[in-house]
């Protein structure tokens, strides 16, 4: 540059400087402060991905507010870092699951192996997100490959290709993978249609004692502007958001949540529970008799408490909640149909229902069963047996095990308790509310006829007689059982006989518990859930039949089921919960390796 040496000349100059750098100073500020609104060249931005996602689903078509309709229709989850950085690999394929309602089958599979190298870094949903992707039909990823690359930016191509195959499986969607936690197991997850319309949403947080607790939580909320509703349900308090058309609002309802220590759930509404197409999604578990034993197991606390299911799982490889139970209080109930547990009978049958019964030496039986027991005393004296594990009334005749619990009921009147080992009496009592030593039972005798039994002493021989079916071998040869109902698959047919349960348990679509045997004769236990529009609507009990059958199910006895059923691997449960948690349960049925 050149410049005059006139004095005129320099303050001209310096004023011309001046005046440039108070035009365009905030312009430049302006440029260096705002912020970038592309990605990177050759990258595809987090917006510009659920877009292609929103308009793959058939949701709409891509455009400035796209980000914002897939977030809510939670179609895609809220974004790690800004909406227009750079969507890498792993981001992709959590957003491309998610979109297509995969989120729940991703937490599940989030223990599944993958075949790639550089994944050890993942949280749990990223992997599971990959498993599912490599499981589903169409197939996001391809499993022949050993790099995944999940922190390197997809390209456009790329992002065109995945959303490419979420619109074709937005038609016909399957999920099918199997692994084997341990030798002589196989798990298969299962996920069958999608949701083909946006559903309602309503965010929940269960688990208040009392309605007071759940009112303040309630309180809580509404300071943060977070509206919600106070009910009970199932002897619990619960705390609810509004229905919402949108999952923004409850979104915000699970933020302030956990904000203020409670961790909630979300559900999600069709407008037609009973809209043929699912989707539809079930765990099945087969093992090898060989190598695992099957049996009963209880609530820590006993059989007149209930709890959940992951509370009696210690040892335990797999289980199942088991039959129906009545309830009578928070936490408080019995179970409603037989149980044996290792040839002691814990609780006695249901007339008709259907009751499986098996042995160690794999055999099994499917039926009724009718039982009788009896009570012999020296001289000749016998009284019927009432009942089993249950609380006393006046005049009740009762056989405690240690399924009970840890003490014997305490009663207001008359009672005679006797300590049995084997058939010898080892101890009198003369009052309940005592201990029930492991191994032995306890025949105890309420009101007016404990009076008849003031003669007996330590050392007399008391026996007990019970006979199953009049004394039916094989049935008699059955060491453990549980009662169910209906029986649905019979040498693989499907059998019709509601057995007296109502059209709604049949007929209507509910989570599903299903126990039973192969056409191999291997074990399986089944969880379909239910009572989610975007991950599992529920199944009649024809669609469980039908599945079973067609994944080789030769007998299949049906359990309780809807906010009842659970299922577990290891100390881990497998299935999305449709109470958002677990329900207390009276028994399960626990797989112990040999």
């Amino acid at each position: 540059m050149v410049r005059s040496s006139n004095p005129a000349d320099a303050r001209l100059y310096s004023r011309l400087v001046k005046n440039l750098a108070r035009s365009f100073l905030p312009l430049i500020l302006l440029i260096l402060l705002l912020p970038a609104t592309t990605p990177a060249a050759g990258a595809v931005g987090k917006d510009a991905f659920a877009g292609m996602l929103l308009q793959a689903r058939g949701y709409g078509t891509a455009g400035k507010d796209a980000f914002q309709a897939a977030l809510d229709l939670n179609l895609v989850p809220m974004p790690e870092g800004r909406p227009d950085s750079p969507v890498t690999m792993r981001e992709a394929i959590v957003y491309a699951v998610q979109s297509l309602g995969l989120a729940s089958v991703a937490e599940v599979l989030a223990d599944a192996p993958l075949p790639f190298k550089d994944v050890s870094n993942l949280k749990p949903i990223e992997k599971g997100s990959l498993a599912v992707a490599l499981n589903m039909t169409p197939a996001l990823l391809k499993k022949n490959v050993s790099s995944f690359g999940p922190n390197k930016n997809i390209s456009l191509k790329e992002a065109q290709n995945i959303a490419a195959i979420v619109k074709s499986a937005s038609k016909n969607l399957s999920v099918s993978a199997a692994y084997s936690p341990v030798k002589g197991m196989t798990v298969y997850v299962n996920r069958r249609g999608i949701h083909d319309r946006p559903p309602r949403w309503r965010g929940v947080v269960n688990g208040f004692d009392t309605r007071e607790e759940a009112e303040l939580f309630s309180e809580a909320l509404a300071a943060e502007g977070v509206e919600s509703t106070v009910d009970s349900w199932n002897y619990d308090w619960r705390v609810r958001s509004p229905l919402s058309e949108v999952y923004g609002p409850v979104r915000r309802f699970l933020e302030v949540s956990e904000s203020l220590g409670r961790t909630g759930t979300t559900f999600s509404a069709p407008a037609n529970w009973e809209t043929a197409g699912g989707p539809w999604f079930w765990i099945l578990i087969v093992f090898d008799p060989a190598k695992f034993d099957l049996r009963p197991i209880v609530a820590p606390e006993g059989l007149s408490f209930l709890a959940p299911l992951s509370s009696m799982i210690a040892g335990t490889s797999a289980a199942l909640n088991g039959g129906y139970f009545s309830t009578s209080g928070k936490e408080k109930g019995a179970p409603i149909g037989v149980i044996i547990d290792r040839g002691l009978m814990a609780n006695p049958p249901y007339q008709g229902r259907t009751i499986l019964g098996w042995n160690e030496q794999n055999k099994a039986v499917f039926g009724l069963m009718d039982w009788r027991a009896e009570v012999h005393f020296p001289g000749g004296g016998f009284m019927n047996i009432t009942g089993i594990n249950k609380l006393p009334g006046e005049g009740a005749v009762l056989l405690f095990t240690s399924h009970f619990g840890d003490f014997t009921p305490v009663f207001p009147g008359p009672v005679v308790e006797l300590v049995l080992e084997g058939s010898t009496c080892a101890e009198v009592r003369r009052e309940g509310g005592n201990p029930i030593p492991p191994g032995k039972r306890i025949l105890a005798v309420y009101g007016n006829p404990a009076r008849l039994l003031d003669s007996l002493v330590w050392g007399d021989s008391v026996e007990i007689r019970q006979t199953i079916n009049g004394g039916d071998p094989y049935w008699s040869s059955m060491t453990n059982a549980i009662q169910g109902g209906p029986f649905l698959l019979n040498r693989g047919e499907f059998l019709q006989d509601a057995e007296k349960l109502s059209d709604s348990i049949v007929n209507k679509r509910h989570p599903r518990s299903v126990i039973g045997l192969t056409d191999k004769g291997q074990w399986f236990l089944f969880a379909g859930d239910g009572r989610d529009a975007l991950h599992s609507v529920g199944f009649t009990l024809a669609e469980t039949a039908d599945i079973l059958k067609k994944s080789g199910a030769y007998y299949a006895l049906n359990l309780d089921g809807g906010g009842s059923t659970t299922i577990s691997v290891g100390r881990r449960v497998l299935n999305r919960l449709s109470d958002g948690r677990e329900r207390p349960v009276s028994y399960g049925v626990g797989v112990f390796p040999r």
